[in-house]
Order: structure tokens, then sequence, then C-alpha cells
């Protein structure tokens, strides 16, 4: 499955962790605030850890991951929502305004397929221009905020 979020650990106390999630495919959809969520999120750092502790693809597995992350994750909010809902017609019409404003013909097929491909990869890798949302774990067991640091960075297919 693709990445669908770049998660930034923005802050860590005694049993919270602040996350900043930054959408990086248009299908991320919105983040939630369940505890499944938080957990795929967290799993990411430790995936082998999830496997012994909730079974075997218990990430994949809404029935065991939820039981799981009842037990680890307290209580979960989303605060800070910048361009949620992702409006992906919109996007492309702002993408492809662009493209004409720099003089590249739609007519020309190939030119502007190619350079629609490149805008539209520059708009994922642009933090200021894709959905955006800060996830706040509280945590019923500590242990897994165990190697979670401020400034650490990771890719997920976390979705929830």
């Amino acid at each position: 499955m693709a990445s669908l979020w770049r998660v930034r650990v923005t802050r860590v106390s005694d049993d919270t962790v602040e996350l900043t999630l930054s959408a990086i495919h248009p299908d991320a959809g919105e983040p939630s605030e369940s505890a499944a969520f938080a957990m795929r999120l967290l799993a990411d750092t430790d995936p082998e850890r999830l496997d012994r502790e909730a079974g075997p693809g218990a990430y994949w597995d809404p029935v065991a991951l939820a039981a799981y992350a009842d037990r680890v994750i307290a209580a979960v909010s989303v605060t800070d929502r910048r361009r949620l809902p992702f409006d992906e017609g919109a996007a492309r019409r702002a993408v492809e305004a662009e493209l004409r404003a720099r003089g590249v013909d739609p007519a020309d097929a190939t030119a502007w397929q190619a350079a629609f491909m490149d805008a539209w990869r520059a708009l994922w890798q642009d933090p200021d221009r894709v959905p955006y949302a800060v996830l706040e774990i509280l945590l019923a067991d500590l242990s897994w905020l165990s190697g979670t640091a401020p400034g650490r960075e990771w890719d997920t297919a976390a979705y929830g």
C-alpha cells in the first residue's frame, strides 16, 4: 500500500506524544481520532512489537488492532487542521491554471501530461499546500513512548 502521511514527532511528555501529519497522497483522507489510527502511527515505529503483542498482521486487522489499541491509547485528539477536507478537483484545477500561466499548451498532450505530473508531484512535496493536522495521543501504555523523540519522522500507510 502507498504511503499516505508523513509523520513528525513534535512533542513528547510523560504520557503524551504530539504528531504532525502532512498528507503525501491524495487518498490520505481525514486524520482520525480513533485509537486504531493512532496505534497504526505508533506501530510504524516498531511493527514487530505490534505483531508480538497484538498478533501477526494486527496492523491490517481492524478487530485485533482495535482491541489492542484500546489498551494502549487513552485518548486521541486532532487539532490544527489545515486544508481539510482535501478537494482533489480544486487542486488539479489549480495545477492546470499554474501550467497555463507558465505557457504550457494543453493541446500538446505529451508536454501537458509531463508538466502536470511534475507539478502534481511538487504539490505533494510542499507542506504548505497539502492537508495537515496535529494529532495528540495520550497513552495508557507509556512503553510505546520509548524511542519516540521530537524530530523523528516517517511515512505511513496508516488509516483510521
